[in-house]
């Protein structure tokens, strides 16, 4: 049985970021999944994170103790000691066996080609098995009230050491690391149509909020403290889930698929 009561969930939230390299962002999207997948009696045998860090494979085998939890990540140090693991880009992999459920939280807006993600993902899943989608919402309330007055949205920067354009940004402190590589930016109802065009059935939305009282854990234990964290959350709860910080997509993957869409996953740019 999955546990869905909310003190229950931070709980093992926060033992999950502490045992893991990379904090654990956005943590209100745990506890929606968490109530989805128990509300629809989930029960996975093999779960692969695909992008993921030992603290989110931890929080899936807490989730599904009889599961196989496999972790997907190019950096060794996210990996840490996880006993299954694929050493490999999220934007394109190959896997040997097919997965019942796929979680992509917090990945797909980092990779170069994220058509390659969603692909390998559609390969690697069972027929009906269970996508999982967590990502930024570019059209936030915040974002088109910053775009509104000119200023830089949120989550997207030009630079990997500085926020620039938005007096409301923490402006960081010039190291490489502290500013995510947000390049594949994504509004809600630009995630929900390019996972149809793949063929998934979009089975439930939810929106989130980024804004927690607490500081956030970064790469190599460096903290910060989002802005503004109790009030955007209070807003968050607030407007329509579209409007919200996060987006989470839970969608089921298809009986069958045209071959062709599996061309996502090729490597390379428009100029090779």
């Amino acid at each position: 049985m999955i546990a869905t009561d909310k003190m229950t969930q931070l709980a093992l939230l926060d033992r999950c970021e502490t045992l893991s390299h990379t904090g654990i962002a956005g943590k209100e999207r745990f506890l929606q999944l968490a109530t989805c997948l128990s509300k629809k009696n989930i029960q996975p045998n093999k779960v692969l994170d695909v992008g993921g860090t030992y603290g989110t494979a931890l929080w899936l085998k807490e989730m599904f103790p009889k599961a196989e939890v496999t972790v997907l990540n190019k950096t060794k140090n996210d990996l840490k000691s996880w006993s299954s693991v694929i050493e490999a880009s999220a934007d394109c992999f190959d896997c040997s066996k097919k997965y019942d459920l796929i979680f992509a939280g917090e990945i797909i807006e980092h990779v170069y080609n994220p058509d390659g993600l969603i692909a390998s993902c559609l390969e690697s899943l069972e027929p009906n098995g269970v996508f999982v989608v967590t990502t930024p919402n570019m059209a936030n309330l915040f974002n088109r009230l910053f775009l509104l007055f000119g200023w830089s949205p949120g989550f997207y920067s030009p630079s990997l050491r500085y926020n620039t354009g938005n007096p409301f940004l923490p402006k960081g402190d010039g190291t490489f690391g502290w500013i995510g590589d947000h390049k594949s930016v994504f509004t809600w109802k630009g995630l929900i149509e390019l996972l149809k065009i793949y063929h998934f059935r979009i089975e439930r939305c939810f929106g989130f909020s980024y804004g927690e009282p607490q500081a956030h854990k970064g790469i190599s234990n460096r903290e910060y403290r989002p802005a503004a964290g109790g009030i955007r959350k209070v807003l968050n709860f607030f407007i329509p889930s579209f409007l919200k910080e996060g987006t989470l997509v839970v969608c089921r993957a298809p009986l069958s698929y045209p071959v062709e869409l599996l061309e996502g996953k090729k490597l390379g740019n428009i100029w090779d």
